[in-house]
């Protein structure tokens, strides 16, 4: 007989998203009848091809709460869940700068001594790629608290959101990890998603044609082979310092050493294949009741930087779709980066566009920029306590209402005469201010961009910069402000939120 299982939130200390309808589900003995009792509330339905599932009325945040659930079945065990929190659920998805484990932060020093919040729970979806993936998942499918062991290994960017929201809004906050490090945005969506759009289809044709002709079971045997290295107490033990940060001449050293080393082939069992996170992670969990979503990714899509804001936006959508609710997507722009490893930076100013674009076009979503925080030598900026904090200012201003300065500088025009560019903001608060004498990654050239004009003098007015000239030439000018791999930005808003990149051309005047 099929056992009474629930979906793998609702355990121990789990938190429960407030003021929204409560679908609770699993699976069971078929036929039979399951009450789940919340509160006051009562509700039944019945297991059908070993499936159930109920919806419960929405409940306001409090804490201390028990849930209990019945089958019809005489004798069967009762199952109760404890100290549930009622407050707002928060779901982090996306590649390894969201996956960033917290002991890997800055700030870590700092951290690992705050005082315990009971009103912070966590949980990660375990990382799994394939069914019946054996891993360890020790640090992965429960609730827990700060100080639990799998504290560290939590997303620093989630954790820190969390952190820094929780007092703002005085009332419990959960945070689910649903991350995986180097996935594309492909891997996060169904088939669906890729074949109805033309453009998307790419990911499933380079997909198929990186596995056409390859015997099945050798691409499962040397999966396997990768897999056990890469879950391997020694690998992860030796992976730690890339993580902590080395330098040029270290991770060359690093690659030398590790040259023939077991590597997962593209195929079947990859992690990174099209859909394969989406269905073994994200599908799991749906539709559990959030408040919302953070995203940080695109690093891997920068080879697709051209459709990144197709792929990002048929994301969104189906994610919405897929919890039953028109959620709030909170995403942060790709930080500065030169090279890291075997891979650099190309595509990445585009990137960022796409993912400026999307938040100005798809309903409900926001993007905080981090372009004053990334590292030339590595991938992974080490600051994600900054993320996090940057996030929750801005939920706290566009989800939660609060009259507050929650975004970066945004461009918004360019005027010039003979002898000045004159370039004005969004979001500046109460003003913009430098840190240093100029505009770092500030770049003003004639309209074919082949050569670069030099400003004597520049200042800021309140939400404008002034640039000033010997002479201008009487054609279109090309202004770029930080729209390269790497640039370390230096203008700011009065929330202390570093300027997002842009370009635009200037016509004669």
């Amino acid at each position: 007989m099929k056992q009474l299982t629930l979906a793998s939130l609702f355990q121990d200390h789990m938190v429960i998203q407030r003021d929204k309808p409560i679908t609770v589900w699993g699976e069971g003995p078929e036929n039979a009848w399951i009450t789940v009792c919340f509160g006051k509330n009562r509700v039944m339905t019945q297991v059908i091809e070993h499936k159930w599932k109920c919806v419960l009325p929405a409940h306001s945040a409090c804490y201390g709460m028990e849930m209990t659930i019945l089958c019809d079945i005489p004798n069967y065990p009762i199952y109760t869940i404890t100290d549930i929190a009622v407050g707002d659920v928060w779901l982090a998805g996306g590649q390894s700068n969201m996956e960033y484990f917290l002991r890997y932060d800055a700030h870590w020093s700092e951290i690992k001594n705050y005082t315990l919040n009971p009103n912070i729970r966590m949980f990660n979806v375990p990382r799994i790629a394939f069914e019946g993936q054996q891993k360890d998942t020790s640090d992965s499918g429960y609730w827990f608290f700060e100080h639990d062991s799998a504290w560290e290994t939590f997303s620093a960017p989630a954790y820190c959101f969390a952190r820094s929201l929780q007092p703002a809004l005085d009332i419990p906050i959960g945070i689910i990890g649903c991350n995986w490090g180097g996935s594309p945005a492909c891997a996060w969506v169904p088939e669906e998603v890729l074949l109805s759009n033309s453009a998307l289809k790419i990911f499933l044709d380079e997909y198929e044609a990186e596995i056409c002709n390859k015997d099945p079971f050798i691409l499962r045997k040397e999966s396997l082979i990768g897999y056990a290295y890469e879950d391997s107490a020694f690998h992860q033990e030796e992976w730690k310092p890339m993580m902590y940060g080395l330098s040029f001449e270290e991770q060359q050293t690093w690659m030398n050493e590790h040259r023939g080393t077991p590597t997962i082939p593209m195929g079947p069992l990859h992690m990174w294949r099209p859909c394969g996170l989406y269905h073994h992670m994200l599908e799991p969990i749906a539709p559990f009741s959030l408040k919302g979503f953070l995203w940080y990714q695109g690093e891997s899509d920068s080879g697709h930087a051209s459709i990144y804001d197709q792929m990002l936006s048929a994301l969104i959508k189906h994610w919405r779709a897929l919890f039953q609710d028109e959620l709030p997507f909170l995403l942060v722009q790709l930080a500065p980066f030169g090279q890291w490893l075997n891979c650099d930076s190309t595509g990445y100013s585009q990137i960022r566009h796409r993912q400026e674009l999307v938040s100005h076009t798809v309903p409900f979503t926001y993007m905080t920029s981090i372009m004053d925080l990334g590292m030339y030598w590595d991938i992974h900026p080490k600051h994600k306590k900054e993320v996090g904090e940057r996030l929750a200012l801005l939920a706290r201003g566009k989800v939660y209402g609060e009259d507050i300065l929650c975004e970066s500088p945004e461009f918004v025009s360019a005027s010039r005469d003979e002898y000045t560019i004159t370039i004005t903001f969004l979001h500046t608060g109460t003003g913009l201010y430098l840190k240093g004498n100029s505009v770092d990654g500030l770049k003003i050239q004639n309209h074919s961009q082949t050569k670069d004009i030099a400003f004597k003098n520049c200042y800021l007015k309140q939400n404008c910069l002034v640039l000033e000239f010997d002479m201008l030439p009487n054609e279109p000018i090309w202004i770029e402000f930080a729209n390269t791999g790497y640039v370390e930005v230096n203008l700011f808003n009065s929330a202390n939120l570093p300027a997002k990149p842009f370009s635009y051309l200037i016509e004669e005047p």
